[in-house]
């Protein structure tokens, strides 16, 4: 089951809930959405209460390079670069050094024990650009430093980059040669995504090249490969070897973008889905799930999770008692049952036909779905379905598997 927690605002008990129940196998904690006081002493809970429980920090370092930035507690953390967004200029060797050190010290002192160390980063769009090759620069600063430490945790270095980079094979396959040369145990890969819509899916040929680049590192060249905000996706890319995947709450953690640091207007409250891991989806409770329910036909859409009493006397019966905590803790059940059937199989083939299989009879269950006249957003689906199956073709023939 390796579906790690990705916390932000709002955390609440969730991560204990999550725990209790089973769904979850570790976390990834957020300094941007807790207090310095409150995020250590959540992580000394932890350890006290699940020793096998994996904890990681993600420093979020690459919020100091945007301007006009919406940092939340980051401020308060002693790495940080409180600057209103670092220019390239102030990039230089020794100043990749001590950012990297303030980072890497933090996490040893003031959180003793993680399972991991996750190096600081920037983002970038453009695996040639000035941008990659800083970060290039931090991540061998960060081996260099993890080198000099006694009883340090395994290092994975932060790859922050966007969907548009993958479109790029070429440039891809260059800069994957340089990550692959490197010393490391691993890397934990954040992917901004160019869609600030709940879409579960991102381009095609970016998304075939994740999985290919994901499959080198992993399954090829035996490194840990931890993916950020992966949400449904993390079954495929747990598929080519992905060591952990994760997923948090609400719609920005769910999907990495940098607008989540970006000054916002506010919005509406988002309207409340249900996670169901036979459609690979989350419809909404009304009216989509309701509508399916006067068809007759809810028992067919619903996971068979421990929650799922409340939805099937009526979902617009039971809305009002699916509170965002319950919808958190049914979609991690979904999504930790959909991993574990992929993790199931013990070959990148096998697990890539488990793969199909479970995509196809979700396009089946929407096929009969429509058919019977319930109609569904777009961010619902199910054109997520046919992305993620040309995906996946194309990946295997890259891979020739």
């Amino acid at each position: 089951m390796p579906l790690l927690a990705q916390c932000g605002y709002g955390r609440s008990d969730k991560i204990e809930q999550g725990i209790a129940a089973g769904s979850i196998t570790g976390v990834i904690l957020s300094p941007r959405d807790e207090r310095r006081d409150r995020l250590e002493s959540f992580y000394v809970d932890l350890r006290r209460g699940a020793s096998d429980f994996a904890v990681m920090f993600d420093p979020q370092f690459y919020a100091a390079t945007l301007s006009n930035v919406r940092d939340g507690n980051l401020a308060a953390y002693p790495y940080y670069a409180n600057n209103t967004g670092l220019s390239r200029n102030q990039f230089r060797p020794r100043q990749i050094e001590a950012y990297v050190r303030n980072c890497l010290d933090y996490q040893m002192q003031s959180l003793p024990g993680l399972d991991y160390l996750i190096s600081p980063s920037v983002p970038f769009d453009d695996f040639r650009d000035s941008w990659s090759q800083i970060a290039l620069s931090m991540a061998e600063a960060a081996i260099d430093d993890c080198a000099q430490r006694d009883d340090a945790p395994p290092l994975l270095v932060t790859i922050v980059l966007s969907e548009a980079a993958l479109r790029d094979p070429t440039k891809m396959n260059e800069f994957l040669d340089t990550l692959s040369a490197l010393d490391v145990p691993g890397f934990y890969f954040l992917v901004q995504r160019t869609s600030n819509t709940l879409d579960p899916a991102m381009d095609t040929t970016s998304l075939t090249n994740l999985l290919f680049l994901v499959y080198v590192l992993a399954t090829l060249n035996e490194f840990e490969v931890v993916v950020g905000y992966s949400d449904w996706m993390g079954f495929l890319f747990q598929a080519v070897g992905a060591t952990l995947s994760a997923s948090g709450w609400h719609n920005s953690l769910k999907q990495f973008s940098l607008a989540r640091y970006l000054p916002q207007t506010g919005g509406r409250r988002p309207r409340k889905r249900y996670s169901s891991l036979p459609l690979l989806s989350c419809p909404l409770v009304v009216p989509e799930l309701e509508d399916i329910h006067r068809l007759g036909l809810l028992p067919t859409v619903l996971t068979g999770g421990s929650h799922d009493h409340i939805l099937s006397g009526g979902p617009a019966r039971g809305e009002t008692a699916w509170t965002d905590a319950i919808s958190c803790l049914a979609h991690w059940e979904s999504l930790s049952r959909l991993y574990a059937t992929i993790e199931s199989h013990r070959t990148v083939q096998a697990r890539l036909n488990a793969v199909d299989r479970v995509i196809r009879s979700a396009q089946t269950s929407f096929t009969r779905l429509e058919s019977s006249g319930v109609q569904f957003e777009r961010t619902t689906g199910p054109d997520h379905l046919d992305t993620w199956a040309d995906a996946v073709a194309g990946f295997r023939h890259e891979a020739s598997i």
